[in-house]
């Protein structure tokens, strides 16, 4: 019962900070905070998975600070579900669909057990898809957490 708990915490807090640091992000009175959702995929290695998950970003297009919540499911060698809140720091190319970014998340991972730890995170912003912001993205887990992912996120 005690784990469940401070899961539950665990999972309130880090929806909490990253919804008050996207109220912080978006000006009173803004009718364009900047947010959209994406859905991702892509391979995991240590364990051997196969990754589909959910982002929603915060931040307005214009600014180079991002927060986004993600939860991904990872199945294969283990099952894990994790949720991660990244504070990314994001440079666009000007006058094009083209961006790098980058930034640490704390991670929760779901498996067998509870375990907590971080995720450093770099991604490369392409335009893949016609009216969709979509990037390449590589994960590094520190911790009790995954030790590496590369995913396909596409913005929806």
């Amino acid at each position: 019962m005690r784990i469940v708990q401070r899961t539950l915490v665990t999972t309130a807090l880090l929806i909490a900070a990253s919804a008050s640091v996207a109220a912080a992000q978006s000006p009173s009175g803004s009718s364009q905070a900047g947010s959209s959702f994406g859905v991702r995929g892509g391979a995991g290695f240590d364990p051997g998975q196969f990754v589909v998950g959910a982002s929603m970003t915060f931040g307005k297009s214009a600014g180079i600070f991002r927060v986004s919540p993600v939860a991904q499911v990872g199945f294969g060698d283990d099952t894990t579900f994790d949720i991660n809140v990244d504070f990314l720091v994001r440079l666009k190319v000007e006058d094009s669909n083209f961006g790098f970014y980058g930034g640490a998340a704390p991670t929760l991972v779901f498996a067998s057990d509870t375990y907590f730890g971080g995720t450093i995170v770099a991604g490369v912003n392409v335009p893949l898809f016609k009216g969709h912001e979509s990037a390449i993205e590589g994960r590094i887990g520190i911790g009790d957490v995954p030790d590496f992912r590369i995913l396909l996120t596409v913005g929806l």
